[in-house]
């Protein structure tokens, strides 16, 4: 499938994209510039356990749901939670395709593409209704976590109306310039918001897994029987 818009808005899928994805990266290098100088927690219980093996327990975490109570008793939260950063990764994706290699988005990935982004719109609309219903979700929530999840959650439907009109040969429509320039927006917003959690996610996960390891929570296999209280 061709890609013949306008040179304004390829433009704007390309030479503003790599600007704002430039910035954005810029962001994330300082970012983790800082995380990484930041000192070690000191951990002064006995050695008891494996801290590299718990560590990279920790990281896989994720990949674990029935590791975790919340989703071993509830098997549809963890369902949601992949459909919907699948769709993330699909729809920033199509970012890239539609402008780079528009011939690899045929009927049948366009398609795909638009399952997700819309099963990720309905979850967006629950995840909605949860913070703003749920005492206990709603006493924690940040301004920024509304703002970060409605605004994904139209992110999702425009991508959808856009690809829709993508698969009907009408690439360049009012919906494709605003998936464009919403997608501007999240480059620059990122950084700055909770949607960056995956950059802080392997430092927590890290120093978590680090601490229950070497204690014996996570792995009672013990590396080394040294122990110093320093480390």
């Amino acid at each position: 499938m061709e890609n013949n818009v306008s040179h304004a808005l390829l433009f704007l899928e390309e030479e503003v994209q790599y600007i704002c994805l430039a910035f954005m990266a810029l962001m994330y290098v300082i970012k983790i510039s800082l995380l990484l100088k930041k000192p070690v927690p000191p951990e002064k219980a006995e050695l008891k356990g494996d801290r590299v093996a718990g560590a990279f327990e920790s990281l896989l975490n994720v990949l674990k749901p029935w590791s975790m109570e919340s989703t071993r008793k509830n098997t549809y939260f963890y369902v949601e939670f992949l459909i919907f950063h699948i769709a993330v990764v699909l729809t920033i994706g199509a970012t890239f395709l539609i402008p780079l290699t528009p011939q690899f988005m045929t009927p049948a990935v366009t398609q795909l593409f638009m399952i997700f982004m819309g099963l990720a719109f309905l979850i967006g609309l629950r995840r909605i209704h949860r913070r703003f219903t749920v005492p206990e979700i709603r006493i924690i929530s940040s301004p920024d976590d509304f703002f970060a999840i409605i605004l994904m959650t139209v992110f999702f439907a425009t991508g959808f109306v856009a690809l829709y009109f993508w698969l009907n040969k009408m690439p360049e429509t009012a919906w494709m310039w605003i998936f464009f320039l919403m997608t501007t927006f999240f480059l620059l917003y990122v950084p700055f918001s909770k949607i960056s959690h995956y950059i802080l996610y392997p430092f927590g996960r890290v120093n978590f897994g680090r601490t229950f390891g070497g204690r014996g929570v996570t792995n009672t296999k013990a590396k080394s029987s040294d122990w110093n209280p320093t480390l």
